[in-house]
């Protein structure tokens, strides 16, 4: 930030002189003036005090003499992230539950105040009173952002939080449906079927689709020629309500059908095409889980976990919508499907991000992948297990001769005696010096 001075006095009969400087807000654009006392002699003196002052102000940034809050720079930074429309709505939701949270603990406190101890101490303070890790984790590291924008506007010199470090966030485990479960739970949502709640388990079972993705479908979408429906855009939910929007991973992915669900929309298609042109609606905009009306509206992502959270209570499952993701995936990899055609189902970036979460989530892969380990040699018998099965053969040989087996021992071959010439020549010198 740029300082520069405005005027210079003295005051009557003492070596004190006051410096007034300006600059810009950062904020508001407006010009400040800030007043400071100097000590010098001569006129020369003070000048020379004044540009000192002025460097290392410069240096230091303009929070040292701002009265600015941590609340009110958060807030200034959440209108700059929305200005510059590079997250979506939903996210800034986020952030404003996040710096709502945070400023509850360090709100008051000046942004030039901020330091190491100070952060470490709010984490300290979250953690007991009982926020998770994760839940932290992510007002801290908006936080972070935030700083980091502060030092490019040189508001202060150097980030806290880059010398700070949360709680280490647990990994929670993959929750999934067992085959006997999920089984159960499709016989019960086709008896309900075609109510919406019924559909959308269905379509999140057979496809891995996330529950914004399957209640922003529109029928537009399916393709009763090819059997496949396609994920072009999903439902966030802003300030304003839920919205449109595009997938998570950003490009639109097309998913093919398994038979009943297949038949199951295409008898709906069928049905809405023919109420649609009854009422003259505009039938390809129309949500597939959505209201029939001239301007369709769509299944709630919310009402949808909310619908879900208490089927599964009537019905005796423990899982949300996201489990049921979670449970496709996991029978997809388990039933051999390679992790390229998995993560192109659920719509990843790339498959490693597959990997990475479902590396382990079934157990008995690992024992089927003995056999490929087995199969990779061509003898997989250690030496000392063919000497040990050698040395049993010898004994239960040995066991069983009999006194009419001893003559035959005299016209015993060459290889089958165990030791050499020397060794028995050995041994007989041992035998004579005992004796």
């Amino acid at each position: 930030m740029e300082y520069k001075p405005k005027s210079l006095r003295r005051r009557r009969e003492t070596n004190k002189w006051e410096c007034v400087l300006v600059h810009k807000d950062p904020f508001t654009g407006e010009e400040v003036s800030t007043y400071h006392t100097l000590e010098a002699k001569t006129r020369k003196q003070a000048e020379q005090a004044r540009c000192d002052l002025i460097v290392k102000m410069e240096l230091e940034g303009s929070s040292v003499s701002s009265d600015v809050t941590v609340s009110q720079f958060m807030a200034h930074f959440l209108e700059y992230k929305i200005a510059s429309k590079t997250i979506e709505a939903s996210t800034i939701r986020g952030y404003r539950v996040e710096t709502k949270i945070m400023c509850r603990y360090i709100g008051a406190v000046r942004l030039s105040e901020l330091s190491i101890p100070l952060i470490n101490q709010w984490l300290a303070d979250m953690v007991a009173y009982g926020y998770s890790a994760s839940s932290i984790s992510k007002c801290f590291q908006l936080l972070k952002q935030a700083l980091n924008y502060a030092v490019g506007q040189d508001l202060i010199v150097k980030n806290p939080c880059l010398f700070c470090k949360p709680p280490k966030r647990v990994k929670t485990p993959i929750n999934t449906l067992s085959r006997e479960e999920r089984s159960r739970m499709l016989e019960l949502v086709h008896k309900a079927q075609p109510a919406a709640l019924a559909v959308a388990i269905e379509i999140m079972l057979v496809t891995g689709m996330r529950r914004g993705e399957v209640c922003a479908l529109q029928w537009a979408d399916f393709d009763e020629a090819k059997r496949t429906i396609t994920v072009e855009h999903s439902l966030g939910s802003g300030e304003g309500g839920i919205y449109l929007k595009e997938p998570k991973s950003g490009k639109a992915r097309t998913i093919p059908l398994v038979d009943h669900t297949y038949q199951l929309l295409k008898g709906m298609y069928e049905d809405v095409r023919y109420m649609s042109g009854k009422l003259k609606i505009p039938f390809r905009n129309v949500y597939i889980l959505g209201t029939l009306e001239t301007q369709s509206h769509p299944y709630s992502p919310t009402q949808l976990t909310k619908d879900f959270s208490a089927f599964c209570k009537m019905n005796g499952f423990d899982c949300t919508p996201h489990d049921l993701r979670h449970t496709f995936a996991t029978f997809m990899i388990a039933g051999g499907a390679d992790v390229r055609t998995v993560s192109d189902y659920l719509g990843h970036a790339n498959p490693s991000m597959t990997l990475n979460i479902y590396a382990d989530v079934d157990p008995e892969a690992k024992v089927q992948a003995l056999k490929y380990i087995e199969g990779a040699f061509d003898d997989t018998d250690s030496i000392l297990r063919r000497e040990m099965r050698q040395r049993r053969k010898e004994i239960e040989q040995t066991e069983q001769v009999s006194p009419d087996d001893c003559d035959k021992a005299s016209i015993a071959s060459a290889d089958s005696i165990t030791f050499t010439i020397e060794e028995l020549e050995a041994m007989l010198t041992m035998l004579k010096a005992a004796s």
